[in-house]
C-alpha cells in the first residue's frame, strides 16, 4: 500500500491489527461532499466537554481516535481504523494550505516513529486553522494549528471524503 503524507511519510509496524471502529461496512472514500463536510463538523462539536477516557468511545469519555471514529461513523457512515497510527493511512493527504472542515490532522510526540494523536478541522478564520480533538487534559475541545505545541508536533492533514 503506498502512502502519502504531508511533510513526511509515516511507517506502520508489520503487526499491527487493523480494527474497524463500527459494525457497518465502510463507505468508498471520495463519495462525500461539502454537506458531508459541515455533517462531520456538526457532529464532532456535539461531543465538545466529553471527558477524555483511554480507550473510550461514548459519552462517558473518549481518546482521540475513538473520538474521530464515533464522529465519522455518526456523521456519514464511515468507519475507520480505531488508533490515529492506522487512521493516517486512509484518505488522500492535503497540504494544510488546502484544508477544509472535515478533514482530520495528525501529530507525533517529539522522538516516536507512530502518529500519537488525531484532531478534526472544525473551521478555517482569519488565516487560523481551528480543530477538535480529546485532548488528555482537558477532554473534547478546539483548538488552534498556531499554537507552538501543535506547531512542533503537526505531521500531515488528510481527507476521508
Amino acid at each position: 500500500m503506498r502512502r502519502k503524507a504531508w511533510g513526511a511519510l509515516v511507517g506502520l509496524s508489520s503487526g499491527l491489527l487493523l480494527v474497524a471502529c463500527g459494525r457497518k461496512a465502510a463507505r468508498t472514500a471520495g463519495k462525500e461532499t461539502l454537506a458531508g463536510s459541515s455533517r462531520i463538523v456538526e457532529v464532532a462539536r456535539r461531543y465538545v466537554g466529553t471527558p477524555y477516557r483511554l480507550g473510550g468511545m461514548d459519552r462517558k469519555g473518549m481518546d482521540c481516535s475513538g473520538y474521530v471514529c464515533t464522529v465519522f461513523r455518526e456523521a456519514i457512515s464511515y468507519n475507520l481504523p480505531r488508533t490515529a497510527d492506522q487512521q493516517a493511512t486512509v484518505g488522500q493527504a492535503v497540504p494544510i494550505s488546502a484544508l477544509r472542515p472535515g478533514d482530520l490532522v495528525f501529530f507525533r510526540e517529539p522522538g516516536h516513529r507512530r502518529i500519537t494523536h488525531v484532531g478534526i478541522v472544525s473551521r478555517i478564520h482569519q488565516g487560523q486553522v481551528y480543530f477538535l480533538h480529546a485532548s488528555s487534559t482537558r477532554g473534547v475541545t478546539e483548538d488552534t494549528l498556531s499554537l507552538p505545541y501543535w506547531q512542533k508536533r503537526l505531521v500531515m492533514a488528510r481527507r476521508i471524503r
